[in-house]
């Protein structure tokens, strides 16, 4: 790996990496992707809960009596 890569000549100190050496670190960092996902293998997605219309308000006023009435 280090045998192509070279600095640069310009003084900054940079190393620059051939185009192997970079998938080369690339996969050492990452490693293997994933198998990639084909559209006929994708499964659609249905809901089965239904829509809540009305944001949820809390106990009602029996509940509430009851909870905090002890009884």
């Amino acid at each position: 790996m280090t045998s192509e890569a070279s600095r640069a000549g310009d003084g900054s100190g940079e190393i620059r990496f051939s185009d192997p050496d970079l998938a080369f670190l690339r996969h050492a960092r990452f490693g293997e992707l994933p198998a990639r996902v084909r559209p006929a293998e994708l499964v659609e997605l249905v809901e089965t809960d239904p829509r809540r219309d009305w944001p949820d308000t809390g106990p009602s006023r029996e509940q509430a009596e009851t909870h905090w009435g002890g009884g």
